[in-house]
């Protein structure tokens, strides 16, 4: 009986879930796992950051063209409305 309860498919399940908890419970409880945590937390917030900074720079840039454009356009368009 002992044995087909050591084969059993779900027994094996159940004592791996057991060690993958009582493993990542250690691994998470590791100083050198949260410092590894916080640096790639601080890099993702530099990322996004660098990200935002530079789609507000092409914005801008746009905004600027945008309006160069217009400003010819209207220049352009003022001979022939004389």
């Amino acid at each position: 009986m002992l044995k087909k309860v050591l084969k059993s498919a779900e027994f094996l399940c159940f004592i791996g879930g057991a060690a993958a908890a009582v493993i990542g419970g250690k691994i998470l409880k590791c100083g050198k796992t949260r410092e590894l945590c916080v640096q790639g937390l601080a890099k993702g917030m530099k990322l996004k950051h660098d990200a935002q900074t530079t789609m507000q720079n092409i914005k801008e840039d746009a905004q600027d063209l945008y309006y160069d454009a217009m400003n010819e356009a209207e220049v352009i368009e003022s001979p022939e409305q004389e």
